[in-house]
């Protein structure tokens, strides 16, 4: 009987091509729509937790600012964007390095500015680092070498991929002089290009210098945005979290201007962030699927009174209520379905074009391509009932007298 349901509404459905493609769309943008925004916000939700990960658990993240959730600011500042007064100073960062259990701590002070060769000039992050940079972020070398030595009076930089391709192009930089905020650095080495989203300190777009020369370039003051802090047993690291904090409160006279992360933290609240920003963006997706799920109510409510006639027909030689309601239950459910599965299709297609011309990496897992193809089914349920109880219910009489 299913079977049979499923050839009328297929026989029914290709009598009306236009209208049926027109009302596939609804459902077709819809599922599209959520799908590929699910596998985005995952995608970029498991992106930034492997490069939390790749920089170990053994690291505590120290950033200026106290924020009502623990660890925004510190997201903040990672990412670059953050507008936070600096409040940490290098006599935090030396009380920090005496903390038993802490292997090692390196700040970081970002400053405004330019970067110029010749004529090309760009806006980008000028970083100001200590010789253990590399180290703590996990971050390579592509080319050269890394500040070392002593680092007064030492006008070097280190120039991001990105940064050495917008300014050299294809040439090697190295040796080349440029000049930062109006003062000539020399280029001595270039980094990795980083694939993703850069959540840590390996950035594609900055020119690392020396501490004290981004101290001179910041009237000689030094005001770090984030400090990084190793330890020796990350199995401790609510024990140290705690001793940096009362350090750190008694150089800031019990005002507590700073927040304190750990990776495990940073994880929880980055994935807390992602999964409130994926299923935000997927109700107002979802807005188009309900569209659509009104379009397939108001197409199937015109189908039964185009068909009224026949209602009565298969009425008068013995079908039952049951029948008629399943006939165009499963037409609807035929509709929302023929279009979930396409949506789904198209959402891969786009994934991959997305995977593939970006650094963003989609993840389309199975249960989401189930959710895909249940609230296709359960569109199909709401939306196709009401004109299903419709169709069934009108008198054999009536209908066949229907002109």
């Amino acid at each position: 009987m299913i079977i049979e349901h499923i050839k009328l509404a297929r026989n029914s459905l290709r009598s009306n091509r236009i209208r049926t493609i027109l009302t596939l769309l609804g459902i077709i943008i819809g599922v599209t729509s959520v799908t590929t925004i699910i596998g985005l916000g995952q995608g970029v939700k498991n992106q930034v937790n492997q490069q939390i990960g790749d920089l170990g658990s053994d690291l505590i993240t120290v950033a200026p600012g106290r924020d009502q959730e623990a660890g925004l600011s510190t997201i903040g500042n990672i990412l670059g964007n953050s507008s936070t007064i600096a409040t940490l100073s290098q006599n935090d960062l030396k009380s920090i390095k005496q903390i038993s259990n802490v292997a090692d701590a390196g700040g970081l002070m970002q400053l405004d500015g330019s970067i110029s060769h010749h004529s090309n000039k760009l806006n980008t992050r000028i970083i100001a680092v200590e010789q253990n940079y590399l180290s703590m972020t996990k971050q390579k070398l592509e080319v050269g070498q890394f500040f070392g030595g002593d680092l007064k009076n030492n006008n070097t930089t280190v120039l991001s991929s990105n940064v050495s391709k917008q300014l050299f192009g294809d040439q090697d930089p190295i040796g080349s002089s440029v000049q930062i905020r109006g003062t000539d650095f020399i280029v001595i080495g270039v980094l990795n290009s980083v694939k993703g989203f850069n959540f840590g300190r390996p950035i594609n777009d900055m020119a690392l210098i020396p501490l004290p020369a981004g101290q001179k370039l910041n009237q000689d003051v030094v005001s770090f945005q984030q400090i990084t802090v190793s330890m020796n047993d990350s199995n401790k690291s609510e024990q140290t979290a705690r001793d940096i904090k009362l350090s750190l409160l008694k150089n800031h006279s019990g005002e507590e201007d700073f927040t304190i992360t750990t990776q495990d933290q940073l994880v929880n609240t980055t994935s807390d962030l992602f999964k409130a920003l994926t299923t935000f963006t997927a109700a107002v997706a979802s807005i188009s699927l309900l569209v659509g799920g009104i379009g397939v109510m108001n197409i199937m409510f015109v189908t039964v009174t185009e068909r009224t006639k026949e209602i009565g027909i298969r009425k008068a030689v013995g079908a039952t209520k049951t029948q008629i309601l399943m006939q165009f239950l499963t037409e609807a459910l035929v509709i929302t379905l023929t279009g979930g599965l396409i949506g789904i299709v198209l959402s891969f297609i786009i994934s991959y074009i997305i995977r593939s011309q970006t650094s963003i990496q989609p993840s389309l897992d199975p249960l989401v391509i189930l959710l895909a193809v249940g609230v296709s089914v359960v569109v199909g349920v709401i939306f196709g009932t009401w004109p299903a109880i419709h169709a069934a219910r009108k008198e054999p009489t009536e209908a066949l007298r229907y002109e």
